[in-house]
Order: C-alpha cells, then structure tokens, then sequence
C-alpha cells in the first residue's frame, strides 16, 4: 500500500494561515512534523469535495426525494510519516457554505432528475435548522490510521459536529503522486450520533432517514 510504504522527504515548514475565521487547525503540530522530515499537505479545496445523500422515509415517503448536499470548501492538511501511526490529517468543513442538490452531485450519487429552485431553496432552509448552523457553524474531522498493515488502508475518522463528537472506522483508497495524494472513501452516519432531529412534514408521514450517506474525494498538495 502506497501510503505505508511512503518514506519521509524532505518538505518545507507550513506558512502562517491567514486570519482564520473558523476552528483553527493544528498548523504548528504540522509544521514541527515538516522541520522534523515527515511529508505535510494542504487540501486542494477547489479538486476536493464531500458528498451527503440524504434519504427518505415514512408512510409516504414516495411522495418525497432523496437529496444531495456537498460541501465544496474542505479545508485541512494531511501529513505521511514513514511511521504509519504517525500519520494524521485534520479537516474542517464551513456549514453555512454547503450546496444542495447539485445535478452534477446528484448524477455521481445516482440520483435522476433536477430539482426546482424552490425546492432548493426549502431543503436548504431545512438543512441549516436542523444542523442549527447558526449556532454550530463547522464540522471538524481527524483522522489517524487504524492499522498501519490493513488493506485496503483503515482511518479511525472522529467527526465534531453539532457540538457533539462520534468516532468511525473507514476504509480508504489512496494514491500518492510526486508531491499529491489523493484520499477516495465513503461511510455512513446517523442523525442520532450528533443529536439531531432529522426533519419531518405531514406529521412524520414524510421525513428525513435516520442514515445518511458519505463519498468523500480529498485531494491535496505537498507543501
């Protein structure tokens, strides 16, 4: 597995972010690992995305659509060490700024058919009620190797949001270029993890399901 078997070169200290306006990452952990030899990344936000799809439930769910929401502004920074359980990466994901129901999003999670403005505009409403983004503004992710033998390489990924934190073991596929690597993964989560109310109409005829479901591409830059 490429990861693993990646040696540590030489990268230069990460530069100063500037002016943060979210949860700050551990920029100075990630800078003391490049003095120290270990390859450190910075996520290529505009090649990077994660995608949600969110089903549907109830008596009448048929009346219902599934939905697609994606964050186009992962934020974050990977560093390989040639000790695997060295490794990390931490990411963070600006709330306020996710998409819905993208057609381009929507075909790649196997979803057919445009949904109206409106009705963007409503699962938009609804999503940031019930994320209370408002309030709650970021998901914040890190990640270390469960295993530094399994393949295909094993993450134990802990996600913070809505101010609560709940842990997760995801297989990953990755690829390492000269100087890039690329991160493929998907997993699954409930509402119940994060003490969220999935949304419901028509008195819980129609509503939001319990499980939601992750694809995530990360894509990031050595530095």
């Amino acid at each position: 597995m490429p990861l693993l078997l990646a040696l540590a070169g030489c990268a230069k200290p990460i530069p100063e972010p500037v002016e943060p306006t979210g949860p700050q990452l551990p920029e100075a952990a990630y800078s003391e690992a490049a003095r120290q030899g270990a390859d450190v990344y910075r996520i290529h936000t505009s090649e990077s995305n994660v995608l949600i799809r969110v089903g549907r439930a109830g008596r009448m769910k048929k009346l219902g659509h599934d939905h697609v929401i994606a964050s186009e502004n992962v934020e974050g920074l990977v560093m390989l060490h040639d000790d695997p359980t060295e490794s990390r990466a931490d990411l963070r994901i600006p709330l306020q700024l996710l998409v819905v129901d993208k057609p381009e999003y929507r075909k790649q999670m196997g979803l057919e058919g445009e949904m109206t403005e409106s009705a963007i505009e409503g699962t938009t409403t609804n999503m940031h009620k019930v994320l209370e983004s408002g309030e709650f503004p970021w998901a914040e992710i890190s990640a270390r190797f469960a295993s530094g033998q399994s393949d295909p390489p094993t993450l134990n990924v802990s996600v913070t949001l809505h101010g609560m934190t709940s842990e997760y073991v995801v297989p990953v596929d990755l690829q390492i270029e000269p100087g890039r690597i690329r991160i493929n993964g998907e997993m699954t989560m409930q509402h119940a993890d994060f003490g969220l109310t999935p949304f419901s109409a028509a008195g819980g005829l129609i509503k939001v399901a319990e499980q939601i479901q992750f694809r995530f591409l990360l894509v990031a830059n050595q530095i």
